[in-house]
């Protein structure tokens, strides 16, 4: 049977989280531009999908080594594979055969006719815990999905505003000052954080809470 083609990165991504996910990992997406990135047993693996090999796909596995335990890409079939997975065992970088619509054939990975073939083992990069798994959040489990366009990421700035406008929701009135002491934001200080939130907030960019009178208030946000 043909394979069906692989419409966009978001629908590749789909099929790696559900493999992933198959044998037990715990995964998160779009995690600080990294595609995918799963904690299997002790280690925690990084994977970049696209929607056809290239050198740019490489160079981003390449990148990741230094943040997590392995490090694979995932891409289609495609008749440079061979050639691609010769150097990514030089490289120590896994190569994933991500692939969609082989009706009635069972590759033991399937998930609905979806399924994903390790072409190359990654090397293991790191045997120490690494930074990376300190910054993941429940959040990074469903705010996007692996492959979706940029800017739709989940990051700390985005949970401190999640956390401001709840607390704002449920104190209205509260001051900045207090509000930040009830929450656990991003930043380094609560002097930093007060002056830079501050200033979101009064732009607008802090969805659900504006400035009225000195103090914090909800205000409705617009789908």
């Amino acid at each position: 049977m043909t394979r069906a083609a692989i419409e966009s990165e978001e629908q590749l991504g789909a099929v790696v989280v559900a493999w992933l996910e198959g044998f037990g990992a715990d995964v998160y997406q779009e995690v600080e531009e990294i595609d995918i990135v799963a904690r299997v047993g002790a280690e925690l693996w990084a994977i970049e999908c696209k929607r056809a090999l290239s050198l740019k796909l490489l160079t981003q596995g390449m990148d990741r080594r230094r943040l997590a335990h392995r490090v694979f890409i995932a891409a289609p079939y495609s008749r440079h594979m061979r050639e691609v997975g010769e150097m990514c065992e030089e490289l120590g970088i896994g190569l994933l055969d991500v692939h969609v619509g082989r009706s009635g054939v069972d590759s033991g990975n399937g998930f609905g006719g979806e399924s994903v073939r390790e072409i190359v083992p990654s090397r293991r990069w790191n045997t120490r815990p690494v930074a990376l798994a300190a910054r993941l959040r429940p959040e990074h489990k469903t705010h996007a999905r692996a492959g979706a366009a940029r800017g739709g990421a989940f990051t700390l700035f985005l949970a401190t505003c999640a956390q401001l406008r709840r607390v704002v929701s449920e104190q209205p009135g509260i001051s900045l000052r207090e509000a930040l002491r009830s929450i656990s934001h991003h930043y380094a200080s609560a002097a930093s954080a007060r002056s830079s939130m501050s200033k979101w907030i009064r732009v607008g960019h802090v969805p659900g809470v504006r400035w009225r009178d000195g103090a914090l208030h909800p205000v409705e946000v617009t789908p």
